[in-house]
């Protein structure tokens, strides 16, 4: 009997502490609720955010970069610290963006080359563009242009192509190197023209410019900034912008589209990227934070002085956009078959 009288208490006190440990679990896992909600709905941002320029000081890259991170700095009332990390075409900076926590405090000034022209050129990259990142707005876009030896004589895209075909073999482009936009211009050209053209790269596109100046190569396939302040010389002419519009910063000067080679568009953009998994709503405000700083009068003053034309894109928009460059330029770069050394 006194065994059984302790059996009713034995279970009352077992249920107890069954109780205890559902409570402390229940608590545990409110706790942890809580803890989840406060973060997701901290106001973001709370810390410096870094963007990375994957290319070295003084290029157009680095310049949006650091114009973005002043302005953007401004609309979400925080700092934003611009670090280069230049290397192997970009590949260096992106692949450390790649790498980072998904959440917001790192963005990438990615371009056509990091997001456009890498995935093809070469066979294997620390960084998948498509996987890794997650879009979050268009800058702007700097349109390539093509520049002539000013003593060849011609003065527009048919005298061109006139003067090539009467002098077969004689006609050279260059270019910031092989595999860049100004290269993959060239060779649409080239293809669209049934001109014969030898390809010359440079290390970058001053270099090429001077050349063409100095009459090394018949022309150079460009970025507009870099060949628009050496027409005053009299030793280039400017004559076809490679872009669907007119740039703002050559408006005289005829697009290749209005030449007759609507699908010659080539542009070396610039759009900022972070790591892929960031939560949208962090996303939405950085983009928002772009958008304002692109309609500033100041801003568009000083991309033009790079003569970089702002576009402004949703986050879906450039999601699309670049994707869609990828292909496009995977499929330039197979059929001439070109590899990144």
């Amino acid at each position: 009997m006194r065994s059984l009288m302790l059996l009713p208490s034995m279970a009352v006190e077992k249920e107890t502490m069954h109780s205890k440990k559902l409570q402390a679990v229940l608590r545990g896992f409110v706790a942890s609720t809580l803890l989840v909600a406060s973060l997701a709905n901290a106001a973001f941002p709370d810390r410096p955010i870094v963007a990375i320029s994957p290319y070295a000081a003084a290029g157009a890259n680095d310049f949006l970069t650091r114009l973005m991170a002043q302005q953007m700095s401004e609309v979400l009332k925080t700092s934003i610290v611009v670090e280069n990390r230049a290397g192997a075409n970009g590949i260096v900076g992106a692949a450390s963006v790649a790498k980072s926590a998904p959440d917001g405090y790192t963005m990438l000034m990615g371009n056509s080359a990091t997001h456009g022209t890498n995935p093809t050129l070469y066979k294997s990259l620390p960084y998948d563009p498509e996987k890794d990142f997650a879009p979050v707005g268009m800058v702007g876009s700097v349109p390539i242009v093509l520049a002539v030896d000013a003593s060849l004589g011609v003065n527009n895209l048919a005298e061109l192509i006139a003067y090539g075909k009467e002098h077969p073999g004689k006609l050279s482009f260059g270019s910031s190197g092989l595999g860049g936009t100004g290269h993959l211009c060239g060779e649409m050209f080239k293809t669209a023209t049934r001109l014969d053209m030898v390809h010359v790269p440079y290390k970058g596109d001053a270099p090429a410019v001077v050349a063409a100046m100095g009459g090394q190569v018949s022309m150079a396939f460009v970025g507009v900034a870099s060949a628009t302040p050496q027409v005053a010389s009299g030793k280039i002419k400017i004559l076809a912008v490679a872009s669907a519009t007119r740039s703002g910063s050559l408006p005289d000067v005829p697009t290749m589209t209005e030449a007759g080679f609507k699908d010659i568009q080539c542009a070396q953009w610039y759009a900022l990227f972070t790591r892929a998994g960031t939560p949208k709503t962090i996303i939405d405000t950085l983009n928002h934070a772009i958008k304002i700083a692109l309609t500033r009068d100041d801003v568009r003053k000083s991309m033009a002085t790079q003569g970089a034309d702002p576009i402004y894109m949703t986050t879906d928009e450039l999601d699309r956009f670049y994707k869609s460059e990828i292909k496009r330029f995977a499929a330039i770069i197979q059929s001439l078959d070109i590899k990144a050394e």
